[in-house]
């Protein structure tokens, strides 16, 4: 009997086997995709960077995947201070040309982030999800007009890993 609730006591204390058997993501390989997205991001157009807010983050999610934040400054300008106290129409145009110009090249560089996360990330399973969403900054005073607020793109690791490239990936995107 004193075997019988020592075997007893020993299996609880046992992790189930789901859990066992899980993917073992952790909080390093996150943190390297991370950094990656903070590099590519800032360093997108050298001459003329895009502004990261903050930096960049994510998270691993049982079940689902992986999923990588991020919010963007595409057109830097000078904002109101007491030096520059208002925003001239003038400004206010090439601010918003400019980030109309950038978003091409800012969904382009998304894909390549998720091919890069989905062959970094060998413990996430390849019918989890691998996403990268990345918020866009606006000043009160900006035009938005043809500009989301926000892009999503996401896709299953191993359809990510079977393309090619990130051109013929199919990759599920929405914009806000």
């Amino acid at each position: 009997m004193k075997t019988l609730m020592i075997a007893s006591i020993m299996l609880a204390a046992l992790p189930a086997g789901s859990i066992a058997d899980g993917p073992k993501v952790n909080r390093a390989m996150i943190e390297a995709m991370e950094n990656s997205m903070d590099a590519k991001l800032k360093g997108i157009w050298p001459p003329d960077p895009a502004e990261v807010v903050g930096v960049p983050q994510g998270t691993y999610i049982g079940g689902y995947g992986a999923v990588f934040l991020g919010e963007v400054n595409l057109a830097p300008a000078a904002g109101i201070s007491p030096f520059h106290p208002s925003i001239s129409p003038d400004e206010m145009a090439r601010t918003h040309d400019k980030k109309v110009q950038r978003m091409a090249t800012l969904r382009t560089t998304m894909r390549a982030m998720l091919m890069d996360s989905a062959r970094s990330l060998d413990a996430v399973p390849g019918d989890e999800q691998v996403a990268v969403a990345i918020s866009l900054f606006y000043w009160n005073w900006e035009k938005r007009e043809g500009l989301p607020a926000q892009i999503v793109m996401h896709a299953p690791r191993k359809a990510l890993l079977g393309a090619s490239n990130a051109a013929q990936a199919t990759i599920a995107s929405e914009e806000y």
